[in-house]
């Protein structure tokens, strides 16, 4: 009888730590499959043209051109500065679609978006009129990163940091503690036993 009681017991910390090993594995292959998309994103975002061209398409662009010629009758030069930049975004917000990036790219990047739609917002909606796809597909996933990013709480990314910052301190006692034991052993295993008397 106790040993069915030992053998059950068994069982299910066994069937714990398995359950915890396997969240724990899906959470470290998020990260993983997240990793290329940042530093892809990153490669773009560092660099000065792509936040000049920014700067023009938020700053410029409702100052300078009339929102009546949509996103297809700006002249090239200028049409090819908003696509860098709009579809720099829309593709962050197509990664948040499928969960390859999480709501931190919306804090992080949350004025920004919000800048953006609102400088650009007015040729989209006269584009989706001239395409005729009753305003719902041209950029419609920046639209909702935009939407979310700005109804999204002020204090959301001190929380993140806060979150984050426990994690990295967690993290760093865990470690602390990890070479602690394994120096103790080492020292255990190289002082020699007390002779005999």
């Amino acid at each position: 009888m106790v040993f069915n009681f030992v053998a059950t017991g068994l069982s299910v910390v066994a069937l714990l730590v398995t359950l915890y090993s396997a969240v724990s594995h899906a959470g470290l292959q998020r990260r993983s499959n997240q990793l290329p998309a940042y530093v892809d994103l990153l490669a773009d975002f560092r660099s000065v043209e792509f936040h000049d061209r920014y700067w023009f398409v938020t700053q410029r662009l409702l100052a300078e051109y009339d929102p009546a010629l949509g996103l297809h009758g700006l002249p090239d030069d200028v049409r090819r500065q908003v696509y860098d930049v709009v579809y720099y975004y829309q593709n962050i917000a197509v990664l948040r679609l499928a969960d390859i990036v999480d709501d931190e790219m919306v804090a992080l990047l949350r004025i920004r978006v919000v800048k953006l739609w609102e400088a650009v917002a007015p040729f989209v909606r006269r584009e989706r009129e001239v395409m005729g796809t009753d305003g719902w597909y041209l950029l419609r996933s920046l639209e909702e990163f935009a939407h979310d990013a700005q109804h999204m709480p002020h204090d959301t990314i001190d929380r993140l940091l806060h979150l984050r910052r426990s994690q990295r301190i967690w993290r760093l006692r865990r470690a602390v503690l990890r070479r602690r034991a394994a120096l103790r052993q080492l020292t255990a295993a190289r002082v020699p036993p007390p002779a005999a008397e």
